[in-house]
């Protein structure tokens, strides 16, 4: 027997994205009833679809109900990865020119969640982690860092928990940056706006995603979760949208646990 578990978060309205990029909308494009009503004028009679669209209102709700829905996404918003490409502008691979080998790897979750949002994260952070659960890290692996930072503070609707998520959490050093490409890791996944530190806006110092641009290394943001992994060794499979010329793509991780 395994266990799945789920490394995303929503894809919500208004939900928190890095600063300057497109805001998560649903537009409605139809509902049951309006479909509903416009199938039966065109026929003249209510075949067995009419009468599903209309079933609510023949009940007496008063309720539109959707139907369809349209959906205006970042490709950097919820949950998702980022392509060499957007890491590099020299860089030609787009998402869906990424081997899907890439994003079906062994991981393991690292817990730093006693970190505060001042701090970098250090090589010695992450070396004393795998130290207390006889972890190694292995060729190809994906690194996990649980830093607690989503489940604390992202809200839609909370101003200054917003505010917090997008712009206070811990981030990886260059140091530690450089010695988890050095360990052969592939893919480095955190539950927060970004792998690199919350000041990384203000300063722009990327010394993550700059690590990430040399060595051709994935990184995962805006995860969830995390703290059911950490300190475990499981399978991930974290295959992204194929979209043309995708500078990154919403995707929803997956742990695979053995039991």
């Amino acid at each position: 027997m395994v266990e799945l578990v789920d490394l995303s978060g929503y894809v919500e309205e208004d939900q928190p994205v890095f600063p300057g990029n497109q805001r998560t909308k649903f537009l409605v494009s139809s509902t049951h009833e309006e479909s509903g009503y416009t199938a039966k004028q065109k026929v003249g009679k209510e075949t067995g679809a009419i009468k599903r669209k209309l079933k609510a209102k023949k009940q007496g709700s008063d309720e539109e109900h959707l139907h369809i829905r349209t959906l205006l996404l970042s490709e950097h918003g919820p949950t998702h990865i980022d392509s060499f490409s957007h890491l590099d502008p020299t860089n030609d691979k787009s998402i869906e020119k990424i081997p899907l080998e890439r994003f079906y790897t062994e991981g393991i979750g690292i817990d730093l969640s006693h970190l505060s949002a001042d701090d970098f994260i250090t090589i010695d952070d992450i070396q004393a982690e795998l130290d207390a659960h006889d972890l190694e890290i292995k060729d190809g692996d994906a690194i996990l860092l649980h830093t607690g930072h989503r489940a604390e503070n992202y809200s839609i609707e909370d101003h200054e928990k917003r505010y917090k998520y997008l712009h206070e959490y811990p981030g990886l050093n260059r140091e530690s940056a450089d010695w988890l490409a050095e360990q052969g890791v592939s893919n480095i996944g955190i539950d927060s706006p970004s792998i690199d530190h919350g000041t990384a806006g203000a300063t722009q110092e990327f010394p993550a995603h700059d690590m990430c641009a040399e060595h051709e290394i994935l990184n995962m943001e805006n995860m969830a979760n995390l703290d059911a992994v950490a300190g475990k060794r499981f399978q991930l499979v974290a295959f992204p949208l194929k979209l043309r010329d995708g500078t990154g793509s919403p995707f929803r991780p997956v742990a695979i646990l053995d039991e």
